[in-house]
């Protein structure tokens, strides 16, 4: 008798936390019920006229930043030294050849004649990395091609963050130079 009477009691306890169909239960915490949701790029309520966004304070890097130095590829040229220059392992070369595939084939070809699959509904054709003239190139400046773009061409330097995976590239270029028959600087 007295566990039907405790199970009765507690049923009814229970019953009662229930707020219904579709309705929530107790709110232990109501702040983490209902929470201010506010979209990125939506306007602040609490700050009219302004973003919720926030761009970082000025003069503040994120933390491993660091910026780079060169704005003209002349410069680049001669002062940026490929750490990697007699590197050419099937570790680095895979890691180029992965990052050459999916950022550059598309406009300069799997083979760095400059016919990719997009090169022809451009209207300026991207250069054949295999040419004489790129072939003049020394690593620093492809480097500095990669990072900060030239012409119609962007910047990869938030798609390849990180250095050694630029010069990985830079190497792969190479690799396909040569596979072209020529001797590259």
């Amino acid at each position: 008798m007295k566990r039907v009477l405790v199970l009765s009691a507690l049923f009814l306890l229970l019953a009662g936390c229930n707020a219904g169909k579709n309705k929530t239960n107790i709110e232990v915490i109501p702040d983490m019920m209902d929470q201010e949701s506010i979209k990125a790029q939506d306007w602040d309520p609490k700050r009219p006229g302004q973003v919720t966004m926030l761009t970082p304070p000025a003069g503040t890097v994120p933390r491993g930043f660091r910026p780079y130095k060169y704005t003209n590829p002349v410069e680049a040229e001669q002062k940026l030294k490929n750490p990697y220059k007699n590197d050419f392992t099937p570790e680095l070369i895979s890691l180029g050849k992965k990052n050459y595939e999916i950022y550059c084939s598309v406009c300069h070809g799997s083979t760095g004649a400059g016919d990719g699959p997009v090169a022809e509904k451009m209207l300026v054709k991207p250069p054949a990395l295999t040419s004489e003239r790129v072939r003049g190139f020394k690593g620093g400046r492809i480097f500095h091609i990669i990072t900060v773009g030239q012409g119609v061409m962007g910047s990869y330097a938030t798609q390849i963050r990180e250095e050694k995976a630029r010069w990985a590239v830079v190497n792969y270029i190479r690799n396909l130079q040569r596979a072209s028959g020529g001797k590259s600087k």
